[in-house]
């Protein structure tokens, strides 16, 4: 009798492989926003921890799009959500019936004690919002962009 694989997650996105296919996948996955690609310590840091009262004036504040998790400037993100959003709106207008989704919903603007923008917790909730995006496999339990789910449950096949 063949051992049931565990499904490991991977760190960076979210979504689940069988421990010999996470490597693979690390190699083209982009890391939580705020941490270097390069590190492999310390991977399951949240996104945006990096930026704290401690960094480098020179270093330029990101924030997180709640839609698709990647990482952009202050003002780009401005040009970007709204274009990631109609992105968004024709992928999921396309996905039959059963499989549509709830348009994602910004997260609220959070406040420090101070009252200043807790970037950290905005990255943070942004992220969620983003990995609330993803759809789990039936079969196989692993977690997949919708339009991706489509593609790979012709193939899947549940692991005994």
């Amino acid at each position: 009798m063949k051992k049931v694989a565990q499904l490991v997650p991977c760190e960076w996105c979210g979504r689940t492989f069988f421990p010999e296919r996470l490597e693979v996948h690390q190699r083209g996955c982009k890391p939580p926003p705020g941490q270097p690609k390069k590190s492999t310590k310390n991977r399951q840091q949240s996104p945006g921890s990096s930026l704290n009262s401690s960094m480098s004036p020179s270093i330029k504040p990101t924030l997180v799009c709640y839609i698709c998790g990647r990482e952009f400037g202050t003002m780009s993100l401005a040009i970007h959500e709204p274009q990631c959003l109609r992105k968004w709106k024709a992928e999921n207008s396309n996905l039959p019936q059963h499989m549509q989704r709830p348009e994602p919903r910004k997260p609220e603007v959070i406040y420090d004690d101070q009252g200043n923008i807790n970037r950290e917790a905005m990255a943070e909730a942004a992220w969620q919002t983003h990995l609330e995006q993803l759809v789990k496999c039936e079969k196989c339990g692993r977690t997949f962009y919708p339009d991706r789910l489509i593609v790979h449950q012709k193939v899947c096949r549940k692991e005994t």
